[in-house]
């Protein structure tokens, strides 16, 4: 695998250049953040892969590539899709659901036409809190296979990971979570003759109301001060029987 290394300034003539039609969308990305990562598909050639810097890897794995798809990404167990609007358009074009731009391979162009769409209409709010790059990934990029959440884990707070035990070609530790896991981290050596593993992949299944409620609901959950208690014991309870 070649692997290339694009400082931001690299980058910034690249994609400056390439949005100089599209005013919505380079503003949108001059915004930095999360938006920062929407810098590669404008800037690379594809097909790529992209990867976060907080995803251990396990062992090797085949089957990486997307075999019914032209993109492929990591998963979510539900949609942190907080930057939608006007939902009932993302549920007609069936925009896939869960998905999680920490890995991703893309095999198509960056489409800026729905990019400056997709603002214009303002069918995403890069103002609502924890709206990410992840939506607009999502709804730029719908044919998409997902990679087994059982293959390429997310990691959950107040779960142990037993690095060198854990049948899985590599885990996402998002979120700052990979602080609660140094120790683990720091101990994990690889196996001397590691177990290849080929890495099973989901079609993207499409969003719809039930998904966008649940997704609603956690977020108020969370924020809630009546249920961070019951949460905090949740975790703790747990971290004690894991």
């Amino acid at each position: 695998m070649k692997v290339v290394i694009v400082s931001p300034e690299e980058r910034r003539s690249i994609w400056e250049s390439r949005l100089a039609g599209y005013p919505l969308t380079k503003a949108q990305l001059q915004r930095g953040g999360y938006m920062v990562k929407m810098e590669l598909p404008l800037s690379e050639d594809r097909p790529f892969f992209y990867f976060d810097s907080d995803i251990i890897w396990l062992r090797p794995c085949t089957g990486i590539l997307p075999e019914h798809a032209t993109n492929a990404f990591s998963t979510e167990s539900w949609s942190w899709y907080y930057g939608i609007r006007k939902p009932e358009v993302w549920i007609r074009e069936r925009i896939p659901r869960r998905i999680n731009s920490g890995f991703y391979f893309l095999g198509q162009p960056f489409p800026c036409e729905k990019m400056e769409r997709i603002l214009g209409e303002g069918l995403y709010d890069p103002n609502a809190e924890s709206a990410t790059d992840q939506e607009l990934m999502a709804f730029l990029y719908p044919d998409a296979e997902l990679y087994h959440p059982e293959d390429f884990l997310r990691s959950r707070r107040g779960k142990s990971y037993p690095l060198s035990t854990i049948l899985a070609a590599a885990i996402h530790f998002p979120g700052r979570m990979w602080e609660y896991h140094m120790e683990q981290i720091r101990k994990f050596k690889p196996q001397a003759d590691p177990v290849h593993m080929s890495i099973r992949k989901e079609r993207a299944v499409p969003i719809d109301h039930l998904e966008i409620a649940r997704m609603r609901f956690y977020r108020s959950l969370e924020s809630a001060r009546w249920a961070r208690l019951p949460l905090r014991a949740y975790r703790a309870t747990r971290k004690i029987f894991r």
